[in-house]
Protein backbone atom coordinates (compact mmCIF):
# COMPACT_ATOMS: atom_id res chain seq x y z
CA UNK A 1 0.00 0.00 0.00
CA UNK A 2 2.83 2.39 0.83
CA UNK A 3 4.37 1.89 -2.62
CA UNK A 4 1.06 2.44 -4.35
CA UNK A 5 0.36 5.61 -2.41
CA UNK A 6 3.78 7.02 -3.19
CA UNK A 7 2.83 6.81 -6.86
CA UNK A 8 -0.57 8.39 -6.20
CA UNK A 9 0.97 11.20 -4.16
CA UNK A 10 3.14 12.02 -7.16
CA UNK A 11 0.06 12.06 -9.39
CA UNK A 12 -1.77 14.32 -6.92
CA UNK A 13 1.17 16.74 -6.82
CA UNK A 14 1.17 16.88 -10.61
CA UNK A 15 -2.55 17.33 -11.37
CA UNK A 16 -4.04 18.57 -8.07
CA UNK A 17 -7.72 18.62 -7.11
CA UNK A 18 -9.80 21.72 -7.76
CA UNK A 19 -11.06 23.48 -4.65
CA UNK A 20 -14.53 23.81 -6.20
CA UNK A 21 -14.78 20.01 -6.46
CA UNK A 22 -14.04 19.34 -2.80
CA UNK A 23 -16.97 18.30 -0.64
CA UNK A 24 -16.53 21.31 1.62
CA UNK A 25 -17.47 23.56 -1.32
CA UNK A 26 -21.11 22.50 -0.92
CA UNK A 27 -22.40 26.08 -0.60
CA UNK A 28 -21.90 26.85 -4.27
CA UNK A 29 -20.67 25.71 -7.66
CA UNK A 30 -20.89 22.15 -8.92
CA UNK A 31 -20.95 20.55 -5.47
CA UNK A 32 -24.01 22.43 -4.23
CA UNK A 33 -27.13 20.21 -4.46
CA UNK A 34 -29.86 21.61 -6.71
CA UNK A 35 -32.60 19.64 -4.95
CA UNK A 36 -33.67 18.65 -1.45
CA UNK A 37 -33.78 14.98 -2.51
CA UNK A 38 -31.19 12.87 -0.67
CA UNK A 39 -29.72 9.98 -2.59
CA UNK A 40 -27.81 6.89 -1.56
CA UNK A 41 -24.30 6.56 -2.93
CA UNK A 42 -25.09 3.15 -4.39
CA UNK A 43 -28.15 4.55 -6.17
CA UNK A 44 -25.87 6.87 -8.12
CA UNK A 45 -22.68 4.85 -8.31
CA UNK A 46 -24.09 1.47 -9.33
CA UNK A 47 -24.51 2.34 -13.00
CA UNK A 48 -25.65 -1.03 -14.22
CA UNK A 49 -28.34 0.82 -16.17
CA UNK A 50 -27.04 3.71 -18.31
CA UNK A 51 -30.52 5.32 -18.54
CA UNK A 52 -31.05 5.25 -14.74
CA UNK A 53 -34.22 3.22 -15.14
CA UNK A 54 -33.18 1.34 -12.01
CA UNK A 55 -33.51 4.59 -10.03
CA UNK A 56 -36.91 5.25 -11.59
CA UNK A 57 -38.14 1.75 -10.71
CA UNK A 58 -36.86 2.05 -7.14
CA UNK A 59 -37.83 5.63 -6.28
CA UNK A 60 -40.93 6.29 -8.43
CA UNK A 61 -42.55 2.85 -8.72
CA UNK A 62 -41.23 1.45 -5.44
CA UNK A 63 -39.91 -1.73 -7.08
CA UNK A 64 -37.11 -3.50 -5.25
CA UNK A 65 -34.60 -5.58 -7.20
CA UNK A 66 -35.26 -9.32 -6.94
CA UNK A 67 -32.97 -10.81 -4.27
CA UNK A 68 -30.20 -13.10 -5.42
CA UNK A 69 -27.20 -14.96 -4.05
CA UNK A 70 -24.84 -12.12 -5.04
CA UNK A 71 -26.69 -9.69 -2.76
CA UNK A 72 -26.63 -12.15 0.11
CA UNK A 73 -22.94 -12.85 -0.43
CA UNK A 74 -22.14 -9.14 -0.37
CA UNK A 75 -23.98 -8.62 2.91
CA UNK A 76 -22.43 -11.72 4.48
CA UNK A 77 -18.86 -10.93 3.44
CA UNK A 78 -19.14 -7.36 4.71
CA UNK A 79 -20.38 -8.60 8.08
CA UNK A 80 -17.66 -11.24 8.32
CA UNK A 81 -14.99 -8.57 7.80
CA UNK A 82 -16.59 -6.24 10.31
CA UNK A 83 -17.08 -8.98 12.88
CA UNK A 84 -13.46 -10.13 12.80
CA UNK A 85 -12.12 -6.59 13.17
CA UNK A 86 -14.47 -5.82 16.06
CA UNK A 87 -13.63 -9.06 17.89
CA UNK A 88 -9.88 -8.55 17.56
CA UNK A 89 -10.21 -4.95 18.75
CA UNK A 90 -12.32 -6.08 21.70
CA UNK A 91 -9.65 -8.58 22.74
CA UNK A 92 -6.96 -5.90 22.50
CA UNK A 93 -9.04 -3.48 24.57
CA UNK A 94 -9.44 -6.10 27.30
CA UNK A 95 -5.68 -6.63 27.66
CA UNK A 96 -3.73 -3.33 27.89
CA UNK A 97 -0.34 -5.04 27.50
CA UNK A 98 -1.29 -6.75 24.24
CA UNK A 99 -2.64 -10.10 23.12
CA UNK A 100 -0.33 -12.47 21.23
CA UNK A 101 -1.58 -13.80 17.92
CA UNK A 102 -1.97 -17.41 19.04
CA UNK A 103 -4.48 -16.32 21.69
CA UNK A 104 -6.55 -14.53 19.02
CA UNK A 105 -6.47 -17.65 16.85
CA UNK A 106 -7.31 -20.02 19.73
CA UNK A 107 -10.24 -17.91 20.85
CA UNK A 108 -11.79 -16.85 17.55
CA UNK A 109 -11.25 -19.76 15.18
CA UNK A 110 -13.45 -22.23 17.15
CA UNK A 111 -16.31 -19.69 17.00
CA UNK A 112 -16.22 -19.56 13.21
CA UNK A 113 -19.09 -21.89 12.35
CA UNK A 114 -21.40 -20.34 14.94
CA UNK A 115 -20.52 -16.79 13.88
CA UNK A 116 -21.02 -17.55 10.18
CA UNK A 117 -24.34 -19.25 10.82
CA UNK A 118 -25.68 -16.15 12.53
CA UNK A 119 -24.34 -13.91 9.78
CA UNK A 120 -26.01 -15.99 7.05
CA UNK A 121 -29.30 -15.95 8.91
CA UNK A 122 -29.29 -12.16 9.15
CA UNK A 123 -28.16 -11.79 5.52
CA UNK A 124 -31.00 -13.99 4.27
CA UNK A 125 -33.50 -12.04 6.37
CA UNK A 126 -32.45 -8.90 4.47
CA UNK A 127 -32.68 -10.57 1.04
CA UNK A 128 -34.36 -13.94 0.58
CA UNK A 129 -33.95 -17.55 1.60
CA UNK A 130 -31.36 -19.23 -0.57
CA UNK A 131 -31.64 -22.67 -2.04
CA UNK A 132 -29.94 -25.36 0.09
CA UNK A 133 -27.16 -25.65 -2.50
CA UNK A 134 -26.47 -21.89 -2.64
CA UNK A 135 -26.71 -21.58 1.12
CA UNK A 136 -24.17 -24.34 1.72
CA UNK A 137 -21.79 -22.88 -0.86
CA UNK A 138 -22.03 -19.42 0.73
CA UNK A 139 -21.56 -20.93 4.20
CA UNK A 140 -18.27 -22.50 3.08
CA UNK A 141 -17.11 -19.26 1.45
CA UNK A 142 -17.98 -17.11 4.48
CA UNK A 143 -16.27 -19.53 6.86
CA UNK A 144 -13.13 -19.59 4.70
CA UNK A 145 -13.07 -15.78 4.70
CA UNK A 146 -13.61 -15.65 8.47
CA UNK A 147 -10.75 -18.07 9.16
CA UNK A 148 -8.44 -16.27 6.74
CA UNK A 149 -9.09 -12.88 8.35
CA UNK A 150 -8.63 -14.20 11.90
CA UNK A 151 -5.24 -15.69 10.99
CA UNK A 152 -4.17 -12.56 9.11
CA UNK A 153 -5.23 -10.30 11.99
CA UNK A 154 -3.33 -12.47 14.48
CA UNK A 155 -0.22 -12.31 12.31
CA UNK A 156 -0.46 -8.50 12.00
CA UNK A 157 -0.80 -8.18 15.78
CA UNK A 158 2.27 -10.39 16.31
CA UNK A 159 4.26 -8.33 13.80
CA UNK A 160 3.32 -5.14 15.63
CA UNK A 161 4.16 -6.65 19.05
CA UNK A 162 7.51 -7.82 17.73
CA UNK A 163 8.38 -4.41 16.28
CA UNK A 164 7.05 -2.38 19.22
CA UNK A 165 7.50 -4.61 22.31
CA UNK A 166 6.69 -1.82 24.78
CA UNK A 167 3.61 -0.48 23.00
CA UNK A 168 0.17 -0.54 24.58
CA UNK A 169 -2.75 -2.42 23.08
CA UNK A 170 -4.13 0.86 21.79
CA UNK A 171 -0.95 1.51 19.85
CA UNK A 172 -0.82 -2.07 18.57
CA UNK A 173 -4.41 -1.75 17.41
CA UNK A 174 -3.65 1.40 15.44
CA UNK A 175 -0.69 -0.27 13.74
CA UNK A 176 -2.21 -3.68 13.00
CA UNK A 177 -5.95 -3.18 12.52
CA UNK A 178 -7.90 -0.87 10.17
CA UNK A 179 -8.71 2.22 12.27
CA UNK A 180 -12.36 2.65 11.34
CA UNK A 181 -14.73 0.04 9.93
CA UNK A 182 -18.18 1.15 8.73
CA UNK A 183 -17.65 4.85 9.41
CA UNK A 184 -20.99 6.64 9.50
CA UNK A 185 -21.15 9.98 7.72
CA UNK A 186 -23.89 12.51 7.00
CA UNK A 187 -23.88 13.15 3.26
CA UNK A 188 -26.81 15.57 3.18
CA UNK A 189 -24.58 18.61 2.61
CA UNK A 190 -23.74 17.23 -0.84
CA UNK A 191 -27.18 15.78 -1.59
CA UNK A 192 -26.53 12.26 -0.28
CA UNK A 193 -28.09 10.17 2.48
CA UNK A 194 -27.85 11.40 6.07
CA UNK A 195 -26.40 8.07 7.23
CA UNK A 196 -23.91 6.72 4.75
CA UNK A 197 -21.71 3.80 5.77
CA UNK A 198 -18.11 3.88 4.57
CA UNK A 199 -16.54 0.41 4.62
CA UNK A 200 -13.07 1.51 5.79
CA UNK A 201 -11.68 4.94 6.62
CA UNK A 202 -7.86 4.84 6.53
CA UNK A 203 -5.02 7.06 7.76
CA UNK A 204 -3.89 7.65 4.16
CA UNK A 205 -6.55 10.31 3.53
CA UNK A 206 -8.30 7.49 1.72
CA UNK A 207 -11.55 5.57 1.87
CA UNK A 208 -11.83 1.90 0.99
CA UNK A 209 -14.80 -0.02 -0.39
CA UNK A 210 -15.23 -3.80 -0.36
CA UNK A 211 -16.72 -5.49 -3.42
CA UNK A 212 -17.66 -9.15 -3.68
CA UNK A 213 -18.68 -9.30 -7.35
CA UNK A 214 -17.07 -8.71 -10.70
CA UNK A 215 -14.92 -5.68 -11.50
CA UNK A 216 -16.98 -2.86 -13.04
CA UNK A 217 -15.86 0.44 -14.53
CA UNK A 218 -18.29 2.43 -12.39
CA UNK A 219 -17.09 1.14 -9.01
CA UNK A 220 -14.83 4.19 -8.33
CA UNK A 221 -17.96 6.35 -8.22
CA UNK A 222 -18.87 4.75 -4.87
CA UNK A 223 -15.62 5.88 -3.25
CA UNK A 224 -15.99 9.31 -4.88
CA UNK A 225 -19.39 9.82 -3.28
CA UNK A 226 -18.04 8.87 0.13
CA UNK A 227 -15.04 11.17 -0.36
CA UNK A 228 -17.29 14.16 -1.10
CA UNK A 229 -19.49 13.39 1.93
CA UNK A 230 -16.50 13.04 4.28
CA UNK A 231 -14.93 16.26 3.02
CA UNK A 232 -18.21 18.10 3.56
CA UNK A 233 -18.68 16.78 7.10
CA UNK A 234 -15.09 16.77 8.38
CA UNK A 235 -13.38 19.41 6.22
CA UNK A 236 -10.48 16.99 5.66
CA UNK A 237 -9.29 16.21 2.12
CA UNK A 238 -9.93 12.68 0.89
CA UNK A 239 -7.54 12.23 -1.99
CA UNK A 240 -7.36 8.49 -2.57
CA UNK A 241 -9.69 5.58 -3.08
CA UNK A 242 -9.21 1.86 -2.57
CA UNK A 243 -11.48 -0.87 -3.90
CA UNK A 244 -10.86 -4.36 -2.58
CA UNK A 245 -12.41 -7.18 -4.56
CA UNK A 246 -12.74 -10.42 -2.63
CA UNK A 247 -13.64 -13.85 -3.96
CA UNK A 248 -13.34 -17.28 -2.39
CA UNK A 249 -12.01 -19.85 -4.85
CA UNK A 250 -11.70 -23.49 -3.76
CA UNK A 251 -11.75 -22.44 -0.13
CA UNK A 252 -9.09 -19.74 -0.43
CA UNK A 253 -9.98 -16.01 -0.32
CA UNK A 254 -8.46 -14.05 -3.17
CA UNK A 255 -8.11 -10.29 -3.13
CA UNK A 256 -7.59 -7.77 -5.86
CA UNK A 257 -6.84 -4.21 -4.75
CA UNK A 258 -7.38 -1.16 -6.92
CA UNK A 259 -5.97 2.18 -5.73
CA UNK A 260 -6.68 5.45 -7.50
CA UNK A 261 -6.77 9.20 -7.13
CA UNK A 262 -10.22 10.61 -6.40
CA UNK A 263 -9.50 13.29 -8.94
CA UNK A 264 -11.32 16.04 -10.76
CA UNK A 265 -12.76 13.86 -13.51
CA UNK A 266 -14.27 11.32 -11.11
CA UNK A 267 -15.73 14.10 -8.97
CA UNK A 268 -17.32 15.86 -11.96
CA UNK A 269 -18.78 12.62 -13.29
CA UNK A 270 -20.27 11.71 -9.91
CA UNK A 271 -21.83 15.14 -9.49
CA UNK A 272 -23.25 14.92 -13.02
CA UNK A 273 -24.85 11.59 -12.10
CA UNK A 274 -26.33 13.20 -8.98
CA UNK A 275 -27.80 16.10 -10.98
CA UNK A 276 -29.11 13.74 -13.68
CA UNK A 277 -30.84 11.73 -10.95
CA UNK A 278 -32.44 14.92 -9.57
CA UNK A 279 -33.90 15.69 -13.01
CA UNK A 280 -35.20 12.16 -13.46
CA UNK A 281 -36.91 12.07 -10.06
CA UNK A 282 -38.39 15.55 -10.37
CA UNK A 283 -39.84 14.82 -13.82
CA UNK A 284 -40.97 11.34 -12.74
CA UNK A 285 -41.08 9.93 -16.26
CA UNK A 286 -39.82 6.48 -17.23
CA UNK A 287 -36.48 7.03 -19.02
CA UNK A 288 -36.88 3.73 -20.83
CA UNK A 289 -34.57 0.79 -21.16
CA UNK A 290 -31.15 1.09 -22.77
CA UNK A 291 -30.61 -0.46 -26.19
CA UNK A 292 -29.11 -3.48 -24.45
CA UNK A 293 -29.84 -4.44 -20.86
CA UNK A 294 -26.81 -6.03 -19.17
CA UNK A 295 -27.69 -9.40 -17.71
CA UNK A 296 -25.81 -8.59 -14.49
CA UNK A 297 -28.07 -5.63 -13.67
CA UNK A 298 -30.06 -6.32 -10.45
CA UNK A 299 -33.23 -5.13 -12.25
CA UNK A 300 -32.69 -7.25 -15.36
CA UNK A 301 -35.51 -9.69 -14.56
CA UNK A 302 -37.84 -6.79 -13.77
CA UNK A 303 -37.19 -4.94 -17.03
CA UNK A 304 -37.42 -8.03 -19.26
CA UNK A 305 -40.51 -9.25 -17.42
CA UNK A 306 -43.94 -7.78 -16.74
CA UNK A 307 -42.68 -4.25 -16.08
CA UNK A 308 -40.49 -4.18 -19.19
Amino acid sequence: MDRRFRVLRGELAEVGIEEGLRGWSFEGGLVRPSSDILLGVSELASRYCPTMRDLYLRRILGVRPPPNVKMTRGIAFHEVCSRVVHEVKRMLFEEPSGVPGFVIVDRLLPQGEMVVEGILLRAEERTARLSPRDEEALRREALALYRFLVIQAAAKVDQALSKYPHATSDSIMNVAIPPIIERRVDGSLVGLSRELSVDIYTPYNAVADLKTGEVRDFHPYTVTGYALALEAEDGIPINYGIITYVRVVRGVPRFRIRCFLVGNELRREFLELRDEAYTLLEVGRDPGKPPRCPGYCPYYKVCVGELG
